[in-house]
C-alpha cells in the first residue's frame, strides 16, 4: 500500500529569506506544493501553527566521538595539536577514553545520528572516512561528495587529496585551529601548496587574520564554524562576519568529545557571542551550509517545489524575529523530524505523519519527555551496546 500524500496546515514555512507561505504537500520524497489547496487523498496535518522550517545541516561533525565526554587536560591551549596529543597520550590510561574507544564502531555512529536527528539535523558532514554504517541504512544524510583532510600536521599529502576531489565536491580541512604563531602561519602554507581554491573548506579557523579571512572569500572558499569546541580549548573563536555575510559560512558541533551536546546548543552557544545576527545563524545551517557543502542542487536547507522533504516543526512562536526561535529551541520542544518525507521522531500528535508514510513508530523518552521515534532505529537502538545520554527506550 502507497503512502499518502501530506499536507501540512496551519504552519508558517520558514526560509533564510523569510515566511514564504503556510501550507506545504509532500509527496514521497518531494515537496511537491507550497499554499495550493489541499487534494481528495491528502493526510492534512494540523501543525498548531508550528513553523515549518528545512532540517538543519550539521556541516561539521566526527560522528564516531560522540560517546566521549568532553575533555581536555589544561585550561586553555594555544593549539589543537596539543589537545590531541594530551588524548593520545592518555588511549589506554584514561577510562574516559578506553572505555569508548571499546564500543563497537557501529554503536558509536548510532549515538551520533541519534544525537543530530534529536537535534533537528537531517544533514551531517562527516570529518573522517565515509565507514560503511555510514554509506548504508544511516538515519540521517551524510554527505558523501566530498574530499578531506585532517590538517596540514596530520597529513602528509594534502596536494594528492585535494587533487583527487572534482572540482565541483568541497574539499574540506582544519585549518588555523588555535590562537598561536603556528595557527597563524597556516593559511600562507596551505596556500604555497596551492590548495586554496573555490572548493577548499577550512574548519575552524580561529587562527585567521582579516587579510586572511577576506583572501579566503575571494578565492571562493568558505570556513565551518564551530565556536563552542574553540572556546572550550582555545577560550576564543574565530571571527566570522564577513564571512557571513558573503554566504560563505557553515556551522558545526564538532563532536561531544570538544563540541556542544548538539547543534541546537552550538546555536545557543554561538548566538550569545553577538557576532550574527538570528537569521544569519539561520542561514549558517541552512542555506549557506548547503552552498559552502555544495548541496544546493538537491534542495536541501531550503524549502521549495521539487526540493527534498528534509523538514523540521517547531512549536508556534511568541518571537519578534522570526528567526530567533531556532536560537531558543532544544531538542525537547521540536514536534518533528523527517528525512526524504519519511518521519524520524516526532510529538505524540504528529503520529499521523507516521500512520500515513508507513513509518512504525514506538515511544521513548528525550529528556524526560515523551515522544515517538522510528520503531526501526528505536530497535537499533535497543540492541546498540551504547545509548544516547537521555534516551530511553519505553
Amino acid at each position: 500500500m502507497f503512502s499518502q500524500s501530506l499536507y501540512f496546515t496551519n504552519t508558517t514555512l520558514l526560509t533564510a529569506a523569510g515566511s514564504i507561505g503556510q501550507s506545504l504537500r509532500i509527496k514521497g520524497q518531494r515537496i511537491t506544493a507550497i499554499d495550493d489547496p489541499p487534494q481528495k487523498h491528502d493526510r492534512i496535518i494540523d501543525c498548531q501553527d508550528g513553523v515549518l522550517i528545512p532540517g538543519l545541516i550539521n556541516a561539521h561533525d566526527h560522528l564516531e566521538l560522540n560517546t566521549f565526554k568532553r575533555l581536555k587536560y589544561q585550561d586553555t591551549y594555544t593549539h589543537s595539536l596539543q589537545w590531541i596529543e594530551d588524548i593520545e597520550a592518555r588511549f589506554d590510561t584514561d577510562p574516559d577514553l578506553t572505555k569508548p574507544r571499546a564500543q563497537p564502531l557501529a554503536d558509536r555512529l548510532l549515538v551520533g545520528a541519534f544525537k543530530n536527528f534529536l537535534s533537528g539535523v537531517t544533514t551531517v558532514c562527516h570529518h573522517n572516512p565515509l565507514h560503511r554504517p555510514l554509506r548504508y541504512g544511516y538515519p540521517i544524510r551524510v554527505v558523501k561528495d566530498y574530499g578531506f583532510s585532517h590538517s596540514l600536521f596530520r597529513d602528509d599529502d594534502l596536494e594528492t587529496s585535494y587533487k583527487k576531489t572534482k572540482v565541483d565536491h568541497p574539499w574540506i580541512i582544519h585549518l588555523a585551529e588555535g590562537v598561536d604563531a603556528t595557527a597563524a602561519t597556516e593559511f600562507e602554507q596551505l596556500d604555497q601548496l596551492g590548495v586554496l581554491g573555490d572548493n577548499t573548506i577550512l574548519v575552524h579557523g580561529v587562527g585567521l587574520t582579516p587579510d586572511q579571512r577576506q583572501t579566503l572569500i575571494d578565492r571562493g572558499g568558505g570556513l565551518i564554524w564551530c565556536p563552542g569546541s574553540n572556546h572550550f580549548l582555545f577560550g576564543q573563536t574565530a571571527k566570522v562576519q564577513s564571512l557571513a555575510q558573503a554566504g560563505k559560512l557553515a556551522l558545526g558541533s564538532d563532536s561531544r568529545l570538544s563540541g556542544e551536546f548538539d547543534l541546537l546548543n552550538e546555536l545557543q552557544f554561538a548566538s550569545r557571542l553577538n557576532q550574527l545576527s538570528p537569521q544569519d545563524l539561520f542561514r549558517a545551517v541552512t542555506v549557506d551550509a548547503a552552498r559552502v557543502l555544495r548541496l544546493g542542487e538537491r534542495g536541501l536547507g531550503q524549502i521549495a517545489v521539487g526540493g527534498e522533504a528534509d523538514l523540521a516543526l517547531l512549536p508556534p512562536s511568541d518571537f519578534s524575529d522570526e528567526f530567533f526561535q531556532l536560537l531558543d529551541m532544544q531538542r525537547t520542544k521540536l514536534e518533528l523530524v523527517m528525512v526524504a518525507g519519511k518521519p524520524l521522531v516526532g510529538s505524540l500528535h504528529m503520529q499521523p505523519v507516521f500512520e500515513a508514510t508507513k513509518t512504525d513508530f514506538a515511544p521513548v523518552l528525550v529528556d524526560e519527555f515523551e515522544k515517538i521515534v522510528s520503531k526501526k532505529l528505536v530497535s537499533r537502538l535497543k540492541n546498540s551496546s551504547v545509548q544516547e545520554p537521555g534516551v530511553e527506550v519505553l
